[in-house]
């Protein structure tokens, strides 16, 4: 019997948002990009320190040093778990490089991964499932944006 492959795809919509939204926008891709980097600070110092590699799907959303600190609170919750997973989902990456290069199989040893430079933004991801899911109201797109940005929102 054949294997079905189903298809998935990513639809790009440019967005021309006010001051405000963007500023929100900014903030949440900010934060998801101190996370991400605190993500691999940690899986990488574990993987130095004791040759572990951080690839089960939750080791670093349950890590308390990274989902009690302050970036993972300013995150909505599966946003935070979906950002740290695309970190275990780097190492995992790397774990089957450096199998298949010491197996002979790779001419190259390949490097843990590295912190995002540059403009300081990572995305933000919200699964189309759970709690948090985003709903189309009045044909605009809402979704959570956590209880940081809501207080910070409240304030002006």
């Amino acid at each position: 019997m054949a294997k079905v492959k189903t298809k998935m795809g990513a639809q790009q919509i440019l967005l021309s948002p006010d001051k405000e939204v963007e500023a929100v926008l900014n903030y949440l891709c900010q934060q998801s990009c101190k996370l991400y980097n605190s993500g691999v600070y940690l899986a990488r110092q574990t993987f130095f320190k004791s040759g572990k590699l951080l690839t089960g799907k939750f080791d670093l959303s349950f890590e308390p040093s990274i989902s009690k600190s302050m970036v993972a609170k300013s995150l909505p919750s599966t946003p935070m778990q979906q950002t740290l997973m695309s970190v275990t989902e780097a190492f995992k990456a790397f774990k089957e490089l450096r199998a298949l290069y010491f197996k002979g199989k790779l001419h190259f040893m390949p490097k843990p991964t590295v912190y995002l430079k540059g403009s300081k933004l990572f995305k933000v991801a919200y699964p189309n499932s759970g709690g948090l899911k985003p709903t189309l109201v009045n044909n605009q797109l809402r979704f959570s944006l956590g209880l940081t940005v809501r207080r910070w929102r409240r304030d002006f």
